[in-house]
């Protein structure tokens, strides 16, 4: 009995335990199920909260896109003169201090080629020896140029256009002042030399700064109007600075050689006077220069990069197009001066003084018919497709090339309608060449790429010296045939680019050979991109949250 009560004793703790346990697990799972309810709502939380973190984000976003909108359309377009447009961040006086620059610039250049002839004679050169004499001057001159130039454009790179702009023209002066004192001929080259080496840095800057102030759909507009400035520089150089020593000498009773050495003064004070405007009043440093960052790269990275943009067959056009611009320049100044000067020192009885105000008469003439052109060929640029507009041009100026090649007298009319219009060739080359450029350079490398198309103008220029110069001697009309020659070949070239580039079947569906013809009127060019760069700054605030 006893047992009995005592078995059921135990069986009741059991239970009274296994419903102890069953209470705990259960409270136990209770437990659970609330903690994983909570984590659930925490989960939760921190999803809204994640949300809404990346809500806000895109509302950061999207009003920063449209404050940028309502900026861009807040600023007003700016134009000079209702001709063409300007950066934002270029000022009025930046940009007529550039044209400023053209304007010296040119004027100096093709000042002491033209002066030239009056020097050598008073060396004791004679006649059949100053041809070489010219092209030896101007080939010694062109190498300091292929040297320096390259180094300039990447030194503006670094530092920017006005150092460098201003530096050049001030090595400028340095070199026109003391080229009339040369004794020797060996001075007369060294002296060359440092004017070289001004003359890189001016003719690398020109491209950069336009490239740097005017708008991708204007710069054809701009270039007209800096071949106008370089045109008027031209125009001062023949018709004014050569009368001066006339004047001087029919005014006094100083000698050819003192006359010349004072213009040569004068002229040397115009370009420090220059380079002072062009440090102060050129923009300090452009914009786009600082938000590539070209500080972080090395000069020879920077060097590289410059030389694969060449690969492009635009700028590869625009580099020989520059070759026969610079060509045409030192025909129209070196070799077409001296034939005149030559031919009027030869039925004048001697006078030197008249027979260089007589070259710069009919040289100063063609550099007017160029300057009013260059507004022509800025018009075109814009207007039509800049690869036809350079072939035509290039066109243009093969046919004057062999109206002189084939004039017996330098005073015919025959002579005087060619010159006009190689002027107007050269002028126009200028425009059409210094326009490719500024369209298919990067912004990054501006002034690496202009440093480059410099070097090829100056190759032009190697080869118009070297081989013109020796042969003038034996032919006046050679050099004049040769670049007739060159002129053709670039033609040709500039037709085989506009088929391989500018062919769009969009245009005329169905139709290629309308859609071929009807790309020469339209211009469908655009502005080379650095897209990975553009990538890498579309959207800042979205690079920063990942």
């Amino acid at each position: 009995m006893d047992s009995d009560i005592e078995n059921n004793n135990n069986i009741n703790n059991n239970n009274k335990n296994n419903n102890n346990n069953n209470n705990s697990n259960n409270n136990n799972n209770n437990n659970n199920n609330s903690n994983n309810s909570n984590n659930n709502n925490n989960n939760n939380n921190n999803n809204n909260n994640n949300n809404n973190k990346f809500e806000n984000h895109s509302i950061i976003i999207n009003d920063e896109k449209n404050q940028i909108i309502n900026n861009q359309t807040s600023i007003k377009e700016r134009t000079f003169l209702y001709i063409h447009k300007i950066n934002n961040d270029v000022s009025y006086m930046n940009l007529l201090t550039s044209y400023l620059g053209s304007f010296l610039s040119i004027c100096f250049f093709v000042f002491i080629n033209v002066a030239q002839p009056d020097i050598l004679s008073s060396l004791g050169i004679s006649d059949d020896q100053q041809g070489r004499i010219s092209g030896n001057l101007s080939f010694c001159n062109e190498i300091v140029i292929v040297v320096a130039s390259y180094t300039w454009g990447i030194i503006s790179d670094k530092i920017g256009r006005r150092g460098v702009y201003s530096a050049g023209m001030f090595i400028i002066g340095i070199g026109l002042a003391i080229y009339p004192f040369a004794n020797t001929i060996v001075c007369l080259y060294i002296f060359r030399m440092v004017f070289a080496v001004g003359a890189a840095s001016c003719s690398s800057m020109l491209s950069a700064v336009l490239a740097d102030y005017i708008p991708f759909s204007d710069r054809g507009k701009a270039s007209g109007l800096l071949g106008f400035a370089a045109g008027g520089g031209a125009v001062l150089a023949s018709l004014v600075l050569m009368k001066i020593p006339n004047l001087i000498k029919q005014n006094s009773e100083l000698s050819s050689r003192q006359s010349t050495e004072i213009v040569y003064g004068m002229t040397a004070a115009l370009a420090i006077i220059g380079s002072i405007l062009l440090f102060f009043c050129l923009q300090r440093k452009s914009k786009d220069i600082k938000l590539m960052c070209n500080e972080k790269k090395n000069a020879l990275k920077i060097a590289w990069d410059g030389l694969k943009a060449g690969k492009k067959p635009l700028l590869s056009l625009a580099y020989g197009s520059g070759f026969l611009a610079r060509g045409d320049s030192a025909i129209a100044t070196t070799f077409l001066s001296l034939w005149i000067y030559q031919y009027t020192l030869s039925i004048n009885g001697g006078d030197k003084t008249a027979a260089l105000s007589k070259s710069g008469t009919i040289s100063g003439i063609a550099q007017t018919c160029a300057l009013f052109f260059a507004l022509i060929a800025g018009f075109l640029c814009d207007r039509m497709n800049r690869i036809f507009a350079m072939v035509l041009l290039a066109m243009i100026g093969c046919v004057g090339y062999f109206m002189l090649a084939f004039s017996e007298n330098p005073l015919t009319t025959q002579f005087f309608i060619g010159a006009c219009i190689i002027g107007c060739a050269e002028t126009g080359m200028v425009v059409s060449s210094t326009a490719l450029v500024a369209q298919e350079s990067p912004t990054e490398l501006r002034g690496s790429v202009s440093g480059f198309f410099s070097q090829c103008g100056s190759i032009g220029i190697l080869v118009a010296s070297l081989l013109g110069g020796i042969l003038f001697d034996k032919w006046n009309g050679y050099p004049f045939a040769l670049f007739g020659l060159f002129s053709a070949v670039l033609s040709i070239w500039g037709l085989i680019v506009f088929f391989i580039t500018q062919f769009k079947p969009s245009l005329v569906p169905n139709s290629p050979i309308k859609n071929f013809f009807k790309n020469f009127i339209q211009n469908n060019d655009k502005e080379f991109i650095n897209q990975k760069q553009n990538d890498s700054l579309k959207d800042p605030l979205i690079s920063n949250l990942s």
